[in-house]
């Protein structure tokens, strides 16, 4: 997505929340050219993947709970998170306009990625691998009520985030993997998004789908043209 609208928030905030999201680990492999991966004891490793994060919203009038399917992905360059659509009405706690009732197919959430740094990456135990990232996004969000629409799928609003992906191993999320996205919507920059998700909501969820890589990076060489391509 464009991110030409977009209100740039200051370097040197940014920087301040990535060190705060490190919890004051500075990272040796500073370097640009070290930015896809971190090296630890002695090997050089990196993140990917992506998925779909399930989770449960309240049903209307109390009914049973209505699921929602975020869809996120991740790399050391890159990450993502939205919501297409919402196949059910749903009732949703918002940060300052109460409990509003969501129409079916009628909620969207988008947030991409345009600042990102890999923080670390960290050994759980037992096999398992947590990446830390840090950045900023543009979030654009929609939602419809019986009275009417609030937001827009084209009203891009800046914010902050910290990432944490968790490798639990080969299987995805039956197998530990876990992605937990938190975002800071500041009221004077993200007004629409403070008031639906407050000042720092955390999207997760379930892990339905998808795989979390954490592990060597690898390198092909640069061909001339792909396999295939007739010779000049």
């Amino acid at each position: 997505m464009a991110m030409d609208s977009q209100v740039r928030l200051p370097r040197r905030l940014a920087l301040v929340r990535g060190m705060a999201a490190a919890g004051g680990i500075v990272v040796a492999a500073s370097q640009r050219g070290k930015l896809a991966g971190v090296e630890a004891q002695g090997e050089l490793l990196t993140v990917s993947g992506g998925g779909v994060n399930l989770k449960k919203m309240p049903g209307p009038d109390g009914g049973p709970e209505v699921p929602l399917r975020e869809l996120f992905s991740v790399d050391a360059h890159y990450a993502q998170c939205v919501i297409e659509d919402n196949v059910a009405a749903f009732a949703m706690q918002t940060f300052a306009m109460g409990e509003v009732m969501i129409e079916p197919h009628s909620f969207f959430m988008a947030m991409y990625a345009n600042e990102v740094s890999l923080v670390g990456i960290y050994d759980l135990g037992e096999g398992r691998r947590m990446a830390r990232l840090t950045g900023a996004l543009g979030c654009a969000t929609e939602a419809g009520t019986a009275s009417g629409r609030v937001g827009s799928r084209e009203a891009i609003e800046p914010a902050f985030f910290d990432i944490e992906a968790v490798d639990g191993g080969h299987g995805g999320g039956a197998s530990g993997d876990s992605f937990t996205f938190k975002v800071y919507f500041s009221p004077d920059q993200a007004p629409l998004n403070h008031d639906i998700f407050g000042p720092e909501p955390t999207f997760t969820g379930d892990m339905v789908a998808g795989e979390i890589t954490i592990g060597s990076a690898s390198a092909v060489p640069l061909l001339s043209s792909p396999p295939g391509t007739p010779a000049a």
